[in-house]
């Protein structure tokens, strides 16, 4: 699974086939790639996943896609199996009937004809006969028939074209649904990637944080020692030190969690060695990811699918119609008979009409309905692209709140930084006590997180604005 990677460094690679094929002399080539094949995963995770093999990884397996890409299969079939209606249907019969005594019977009594002496006027009067003794008659007991027809339709009130139009549709709907759906996935996919690598990057900024208290409790436990501050500054100090260290073990469990949540959506799976390579640099500004909204909207699934329902719903509106008017059908049979110890076989052609009558009164009805319908999908197309338009404008303007966040935060954490400079100068010259210094310190560390946090948010931001404008 993790050979496909896109991400696997090449000089890694060379690296290990450089050594491995160093000794191929001793070792068969089959062991060879076994071994390259084992090395790969360990490679690629030490490395640490870029974006867009996690994103390629996401739609390689995750569940829902593939859903979606069984029932785009699904309606392909359908759109096959009406194309096959433009074509004769082929059917074959075959009967066979045997009956325990003969249907008929019949008896012939015993008679004297008349023998034709080859003279037409004594036809009339013969004086001449022949006796005739009379006979039984028994005949069918059995009948053997097959039969092949083929019938095609030549008038079905355009039943068999919208038919089609209809399967058409079918299938560019769940085009539209799996290409929702990979959308949901990498957006959810980018929304696990920056959360880990915001709460990585929060991990070295808590060690930092970590480091300068440790630098501070060395600096008042030798003041302490000293007499300079009494103990109370000291166990500020520790204190706050537990209190990180705390924090800390509580944001690597939170991470760790997070990672194997990301794994399970990747489809792959979770080991110690997790790693992300990505940082959260900001190279997009709102201006140069904006679109024009109502472009943006004809390229919406969405709206896709909204207008396809429309076209729909006109489509059935016209079967219905179609059920109602005169059906015509021509077609031709071949015929062989077994029967009354007879073999016939025929050729067959016919045409067939059929006009619906008193259908017209309940369909007039079913078609009102139909218009009704249409109406319906097309004030909802209507009703869903303001809404569409609305959702583009809104989340363009989260996203520009979101940028000029990042800039009030970068002021703050060089302010920030500033004080805490000052407050450190100050406090080594013993102007400053240590809970001034604490604070300084807590308030370096939250603008941090501030900006690790606004960042993020501009990640998922930009995100969501590229899926609103169909720019995913």
């Amino acid at each position: 699974m993790f050979s496909k990677r896109k991400d696997i460094s090449c000089i890694a690679i060379k690296s290990v086939s450089k050594r491995i094929f160093k000794h191929s002399s001793k070792v068969k080539m089959k062991k060879i790639i076994i071994i390259i094949t084992l090395l790969i995963p360990r490679i690629a995770l030490a490395q640490g996943l870029s974006i867009d093999s996690c994103k390629a990884l996401a739609l390689e397996n995750n569940k829902q896609i593939i859903q979606a890409k069984l029932k785009l299969q699904a309606a392909e079939q359908v759109k096959k199996e009406a194309f096959t209606n433009y074509f004769p249907k082929v059917s074959a019969q075959g009967f066979v009937m045997r009956v325990s005594d003969y249907m008929i019977k019949e008896e012939i009594p015993e008679m004297n004809l008349p023998v034709y002496d080859g003279n037409p006027v004594n036809l009339l009067q013969p004086t001449q006969f022949a006796y005739f003794p009379g006979m039984q008659i028994e005949t069918y007991d059995y009948t053997n028939l097959a039969a092949i027809t083929a019938i095609q339709p030549v008038f079905s009130g355009g039943r068999i074209i919208n038919g089609n139009k209809l399967a058409k549709i079918g299938v560019e709907v769940s085009e539209d649904i799996l290409e929702n759906q990979k959308e949901e996935v990498l957006l959810k996919t980018e929304n696990y990637y920056w959360k880990i690598v915001t709460l990585q990057e929060k991990q070295k900024t808590l060690d930092a944080y970590l480091r300068l208290l440790e630098n501070l409790n060395k600096d008042v436990n030798a003041a302490y020692k000293a007499g300079i501050v009494q103990k109370s500054d000291l166990l500020k100090v520790q204190l706050k030190l537990n209190d990180v260290e705390v924090k800390k073990y509580q944001l690597k469990n939170g991470l760790e969690i997070l990672k194997m949540a990301f794994c399970q959506h990747l489809g792959i799976e979770y080991t110690d060695g997790f790693q992300l390579s990505d940082s959260l640099s900001i190279n997009e500004t709102p201006e140069s990811v904006y679109v024009n909204h109502q472009q943006a909207l004809y390229n919406r699934n969405e709206y896709s699918m909204l207008q396809k329902s429309l076209e729909a719903e006109k489509l059935r509106k016209k079967m219905i119609i179609g059920e109602n008017l005169p059906q015509i059908s021509i077609g031709a049979q071949a015929l062989y008979l077994d029967a009354f110890d007879r073999q016939d076989s025929y050729g067959i052609a016919f045409a067939t009409v059929s006009i619906p009558i008193s259908g017209w009164w309940g369909a007039s009805h079913k078609i009102s309905e139909h218009k009704i319908k249409e109406e319906i999908a097309q004030t909802e197309l209507n009703e869903k692209s303001e809404l569409m338009i609305l959702q583009m404008e809104k989340s363009y303007k989260d996203l520009s709140e979101s940028y000029r966040q990042i800039k009030i935060v970068e002021i703050s954490l060089e302010q920030a930084r500033e004080h805490l400079k000052i407050v450190t100068d100050n406090f080594k010259a013993g102007v400053v006590n240590t809970s001034d210094m604490l604070e300084a310190q807590a308030i370096f560390q939250e603008q941090k997180n501030k900006l690790l946090e606004a960042k993020s948010n501009y990640k998922m931001k930009v995100l969501m604005y590229k899926k609103s404008v169909a720019n995913f």
